[in-house]
């Protein structure tokens, strides 16, 4: 039997930006740091999951009681481990999204989200289990299936051209529908107002991400030098301190866009 390697996108996408983080994480399981910005983009999560989610269980509330409940809910939750501005940030970009939502009900062209959070893991070539969780499966009204993922950056350029996340879910739901011929995939942006970027898959594109995985899988299984790929988001790595590459790289008096995956 063989033995099996889980990945997910995040553990992936570590292997491929920085090998020495890779192996701090995963190998060695250093300790992690719970950064500002992680907790502020799993606050926005959850207000938006518990939203959506409250609709497809059948709910007929209108939606600003649904939005002030599920803000309210997620406060408490999170209200010790946030700074009043970012709560205050947190509001005003969950207004902006509960007055999309009315608009797009005025005008007939709400999409149909039919799932948030969506978990899963897959058996990918007998020996990798892919496990993570889709922020917002939804159909558009030409009934095309379109998977979304949340994103809370401050620039749009750490994920211009970044389609590896979002091949990954297209592929995952693929799985679960052979008979799909595509699938659309959007980048939510929630700091520009809920700005999409947005492309379409064939199915042989993402199929195609499966022999990335079984890539990835061998070279994770096989690697003995964990070079590192110093650059200035290290000083957003949990590891900066055990790593010397890293801390030349960096000059902790600066700041930088903070990427969340």
């Amino acid at each position: 039997m063989q033995n099996i390697i889980k990945l997910s996108v995040s553990k992936t996408k570590t292997y491929i930006d920085c090998k020495k983080k890779f192996e701090f994480a995963y190998n060695l399981k250093l300790p992690r740091k719970e950064w500002d910005f992680h907790t502020f983009g799993k606050f926005c999560h959850k207000v938006l999951e518990d939203f959506h989610m409250v609709y497809i269980n059948g709910s007929t509330k209108p939606y600003h009681e649904v939005m002030t409940n599920v803000y309210r809910d997620a406060l408490l939750e999170y209200k010790s481990k946030m700074t009043k501005e970012a709560r205050e940030e947190c509001w005003t970009i969950i207004s902006q999204y509960l007055k999309i939502m009315s608009d797009d009900k005025k005008n007939n062209s709400v999409s149909n989200v039919i799932a948030c959070e969506k978990g899963f893991e897959l058996l990918v070539n007998g020996n990798i289990l892919l496990n993570g969780s889709i922020d917002r499966v939804q159909i558009d009204a030409d009934n095309v299936l379109h998977v979304c993922d949340y994103k809370t950056v401050k620039n749009k350029k750490y994920i211009k051209d970044d389609w590896f996340q979002l091949l990954t879910y297209a592929y995952v739901l693929m799985k679960e529908d052979p008979a799909l011929e595509k699938i659309r995939a959007s980048y939510i942006l929630l700091r520009y107002n809920y700005e999409y970027i947005t492309i379409e898959f064939s199915k042989q594109e993402i199929l195609d991400v499966e022999a990335k995985y079984i890539d990835y899988a061998h070279k994770m299984l096989t690697e003995t030098n964990f070079t590192p790929t110093p650059s200035p988001l290290c000083r957003f790595c949990d590891f900066l301190d055990s790593c010397q590459e890293g801390k030349m790289s960096t000059n902790r008096n600066l700041k930088y866009g903070e990427v969340s995956w």
